[in-house]
């Protein structure tokens, strides 16, 4: 009986005020009918039906009962806010219209804000990935691995990091006071946000060997890595060091159109969904990079970083350098909603052109080295760069 439940459609007719997010996304995307405040839901099972008596009965109960007048939008957000966090995947969430704004303008290398990438662990608490270079963040000194546990003396340690992202940005030129935890470091730090523009993508040469380093994907980082690197081949360079250290990603495609642009005709990524559906990404073979690589790496290279690297590394294209990256290896989709509001949602894992699920793992580094203590509490030269000078003689077949 519970099989074939399972599989009758079931109608109910849910009689609620027309105020929230999830009627307008559920009548736009599901063609349920909305007839005055009554809304028509077709649902899959019983338990989903029970499901939904029950959150509005509750909210019902809480308008009621609760000592303080409640906002109807609010109570339904911060349903649709559990169902995700439900889900333990801190790379999964729903935002409001004014967060979705805030995310997105994060793909476009654009906000206001201190200039710091985070990320959080199954316990809702945010610690940095990295900081982007060059901006207040970087500049009061955080640190990958830091722990944001105040913003303006209240209290976010367990909160997530979407919600701490949205406590941190704010108008250009205003300042924001953050606690962090480093280690068992308790740093108190005052901050001026900026209209932070993210240069994700510098070059330089070095001796005889061109150095690009890419501190994020953005929109813009594929072409501005083509046209640096075009500068650098300009240069008669013999070697090449692609620094992704600190780098936590971005966007998959543009991590794709770097490879593509370094590589012959092959395999860069492929996802697989839970269903087992595949989905390959491959470079064309119209252009290839035909010079020794190194790639900089470290527990700060995420995501995007680590396509781009595991492809150079699998191929044999480049060898890696540093220390194991962050490990993260799953693949969230971005969805808008009608009322401006959106969300994300992990929808499968991708895999190194020679079939390796890095998910909290990492990428190995065919050398080893660590940044020395001075490295990690100063800022440092080339010289004084022991991962780079290592990156150096290998490209000069020293080491």
């Amino acid at each position: 009986m519970e099989n074939k439940s399972k599989k009758t459609k079931l109608i109910v007719v849910i009689v609620v005020l027309i105020i929230t997010n999830i009627i307008t996304f559920t009548v736009a995307t599901t063609g349920n009918y909305l007839i005055g405040n009554k809304l028509i839901v077709t649902v899959d099972s019983s338990e989903t039906a029970a499901g939904i008596k029950k959150l509005l009965a509750l909210k019902e109960q809480i308008g009621l009962e609760y000592y303080k007048d409640v906002d109807n939008t609010t109570l339904i957000d911060g349903a649709i806010k559990g169902m995700f966090d439900s889900l333990g995947d801190p790379y999964s969430s729903y935002f409001t219209s004014e967060e979705f704004k805030k995310y997105m303008e994060s793909a476009t290398g654009v906000y206001e804000g201190i200039g710091v990438v985070v990320t959080e662990d199954d316990q809702g608490v945010t610690y940095v990935i990295a900081p982007q270079k060059g901006t207040p963040a970087d500049q009061a000194g955080i640190k990958t691995g830091d722990k944001i546990i105040k913003v303006d003396g209240e209290d976010v340690s367990t909160i997530g990091s979407d919600a701490v992202v949205a406590k941190v940005k704010g108008p250009a030129d205003t300042t924001v006071n953050i606690t962090l935890l480093r280690g068992e470091e308790v740093i108190d730090m005052q901050l001026v946000r900026k209209t932070i523009e993210a240069k994700t993508v510098e070059s330089r040469v070095i001796g005889d060997k061109g150095y690009i380093q890419i501190s994020e994907f953005t929109d813009k980082t594929a072409d501005d890595f083509e046209a640096q690197l075009s500068e650098l081949l300009a240069q008669n360079i013999t070697g090449l060091v692609i620094d992704l250290r600190s780098n936590p990603g971005g966007g998959v495609k543009e991590a794709v159109e770097i490879a593509d642009r370094i590589l012959g005709e092959t395999m860069v990524v492929y996802t697989v969904d839970k269903n087992g559906n595949k989905t390959e990404y491959t470079s064309d073979g119209e252009e290839q990079l035909s010079l020794p690589m190194v790639v900089l790496v470290d527990g700060g290279s995420a995501s995007s970083a680590e396509i781009l690297a595991g492809a150079l590394q699998d191929t044999g294209a480049a060898q890696l350098v540093g220390t194991k990256t962050f490990g993260k290896g799953i693949v969230q989709e971005i969805i808008s909603l009608t009322d401006g509001g959106g969300f994300k949602v992990t929808n499968s894992e991708y895999f190194t052109p020679n079939g390796n699920n890095i998910h909290e793992k990492g990428l190995e580094p065919n050398i080893v080295i660590e940044a020395t203590d001075f490295m990690k509490n100063n800022f440092f030269t080339d010289e004084e760069d022991v991962q780079l000078q290592k990156a150096l003689q290998v490209l000069s077949g020293t080491n």
